[in-house]
């Protein structure tokens, strides 16, 4: 545990990956919810700089869990809040602090008065205490320093020109504004043409443009009458109920099929927080919505500028983990593909599409011509891949394993042909794989207790765990024959980026029963039933070495980064190496080229 005068700054904060002492001023913050375990959550995020810039730019993001709602940091715009020895995590790739139900972290909530000349309003709990001269002394200074940048509230006076007053009847609103209609969720089906609204929605289709605009297509799974059609086989005329075309007709509508998806238009701020962060498939919560009839006649929505919160990012990312509403969208979802699955019997036109290919082939052959080789892109496309893995699109087209493996761009050709090879680059792939094997073969192997370095001074009894396990994996591209072996890679995986895949923080896994099983059901989705195979081979009981076995699992698309690490080969004594002692094994250059995965999420099947 940091001593308790330790505080870090917000930037700092983000940047560790254990408990900290942070303290900033609350520039977003959503109501209360219940989530379905039970417990209460409030989220909220917070600055101490840059306040000028959008809330979401450089901010740290704070979900605070507890069983009891009067727990909560009930915080408001414009506060200041002191946390004390919250965990920081990653989600989402990004940097979240993370008070946890089974927890009591400390909180303070400095609120400026109405009076200038009086001090500000401390609230504390969970367990009252009282804030050291320090945390005060930093809070009021960082009261001082925002109220430039914020926004004075009607219903509450300012401090210093800046920070507003408390005010009971504000409290309450914020506490128990349930029946308020900026507090509710709207369904889709409920929308009404101008009437602003909250909605809660998943991300079907997007569409980003240059400008100062971005356009989401959302679905709660319930139907509104006045929405598109989407039909389930669209045809390249074009989409029913999209007279102007705002829908591309080069991939076919993903579904749900029917008046359930809402197109709404975002506009900077929200649009610039859009690009970067919101994908396909994530639920998002959008408040000041307002529908309207579009053009055509159909409905849509869009989400303007805050006029009286400029910087206000009304679009933020929700997990149904701990939203009810995300929650509820997420039942609707399964029973709604448990009705209108895809069929799997082919359709007419494919057929005739596959026999035309066919006859082509058999053409070609009898002309004496070599059909041309299969790209890994084209393979990848013919591949039936697991969805449940996602890797954020980077625009980078699939590589195959064998000529990941053959390293033909480390060979560099300069003038006068002279030409060198590099040991390794620092570069980005994108691959189609499935898992054949993965080390330690025990799951409870996987995660390893690390040296806290900030705090392992003041507590010695500290104990950090991170995640650390390989995978080794194999390509889906067509053999030239059944004699030939697939090429193999290793893809390791730790820290943060594990955290990314899995979703999940490392522990003592021999301890902590429920997490392994959490962790043994994210494989599960990852390589099928590769685990129980494993087990049954004799050598993997045993301990031994690699030993890839068949498994039921699908093939992934995911993003993987080579990198290079000091090889662990003798070294050449007599050697004279500028960078250190030469290897003694050819074309070696003393540097082992490894490839760590990246930017590769499992998600729930349900999703």
């Amino acid at each position: 545990m940091p001593p308790v005068d330790d505080l870090v700054d917000v930037a700092t904060a983000c940047a560790k990956r254990e408990p900290v002492n942070v303290l900033g001023v609350v520039v977003d913050q959503m109501s209360a919810m219940s989530t379905k375990g039970g417990s209460f959550c409030i989220t909220f995020e917070i600055k101490d700089d840059g306040l000028d810039n959008p809330a979401w730019d450089n901010s740290l993001k704070v979900r605070y869990f507890a069983d009891n709602e009067s727990h909560l940091p009930h915080v408001l715009l414009n506060d200041v809040v002191l946390l004390r020895n919250i965990r920081i995590t990653n989600f989402k790739n990004r940097a979240t602090a993370v008070a946890a139900q089974n927890q009591r972290i400390s909180w303070a909530i400095f609120r400026a008065e109405i009076d200038a000349s009086k001090s500000p309003a401390i609230t504390t709990g969970p367990d009252e205490f009282s804030p050291t001269p320090t945390e005060k002394r930093k809070a009021l200074a960082l009261q001082d320093k925002a109220a430039p940048f914020l926004q004075p509230s009607s219903a509450r006076s300012s401090r210093r020109g800046g920070l507003p007053a408390p005010s009971s009847t504000v409290i309450e609103a914020s506490i128990s504004s349930k029946k308020s209609q900026f507090s509710e969720v709207t369904l889709i089906k409920d929308l009404q043409p101008d009437v602003f609204c909250r909605l809660v929605g998943q991300v079907v289709k997007d569409h980003h443009y240059e400008g100062d605009k971005s356009t989401i297509w959302v679905t709660d799974y319930t139907e509104q009458a006045d929405l598109p059609d989407h039909e389930k086989e669209e045809k390249d005329t074009g989409s029913l109920g999209d007279k102007y075309g705002h829908l591309s007709n080069k991939k076919q509508w993903p579904g749900p099929w029917g008046k359930l998806t809402l197109q709404v238009t975002l506009w900077d701020p929200h649009a610039t927080f859009a690009r970067k962060n919101v994908s396909v498939g994530d639920i998002v919560l959008l408040t000041y919505v307002r529908p309207k009839f579009s053009s055509y006649g159909g409905l849509e929505a869009s989400v303007h500028e805050d006029k009286k919160y400029m910087n206000k990012i009304h679009i933020q990312i929700v997990s149904p983990d701990y939203d009810k509403y995300a929650q509820e969208l997420m039942n609707r979802r399964k029973e709604y593909w448990k009705i209108h699955g895809t069929k799997k019997e082919e359709t007419r036109p494919a057929k005739k599409q596959k026999k035309v290919e066919e006859k082509t082939k058999l053409q070609r052959k009898e002309e004496g011509q070599t059909a041309l080789p299969v790209t890994a892109t084209a393979a990848a496309s013919r591949t039936k891949q697991n969805r449940n893995i996602r890797p954020r699109d980077y625009g980078i087209p699939p590589t195959s394993v064998d000529s990941l493996l053959s390293a033909e761009t480390h060979i560099i050709s300069l003038p006068g042909g002279v030409s060198y090879k590099v040991p390794f680059q620092n570069v980005c792939y994108s691959l189609v794989v499935r898992v054949v094997d993965f080390y330690p073969p025990t799951l409870e192997d996987f995660a390893v207790q690390v040296q806290s370095t900030s705090i392992v001074d003041q507590d010695p009894e500290h104990i950090a765990w991170d995640w650390r396990f390989c995978l080794l994996v194999e390509g889906v591209e067509p053999l030239l024959s059944k004699n030939q072996q697939r090429e193999r890679v290793k893809i390791f995986v730790s820290g943060a980026e594990a955290e990314h895949l899995l979703c999940l923080d490392a522990t003592d896994l021999r301890q902590d029963k429920q997490r392994l099983n959490e962790l043994r059901e994210k494989l599960a989705i990852l390589w099928g039933d590769l685990e129980e195979k494993k087990s049954q081979e004799p050598e993997t009981a045993e301990g031994g070495p690699w030993a890839p076995v068949k498994s039921s699992n699908l093939p992934f698309s995911c993003c993987i980064k080579e990198y290079g690490v000091r090889c662990r080969h003798s070294e050449d004594t007599d050697a004279m190496a500028i960078d250190g002692q030469l290897c003694v094994q050819k074309d070696c250059f003393g540097w082992e080229r490894r490839f760590s995965l990246y930017a590769t999420t499992i998600h729930d099947q349900s999703t």
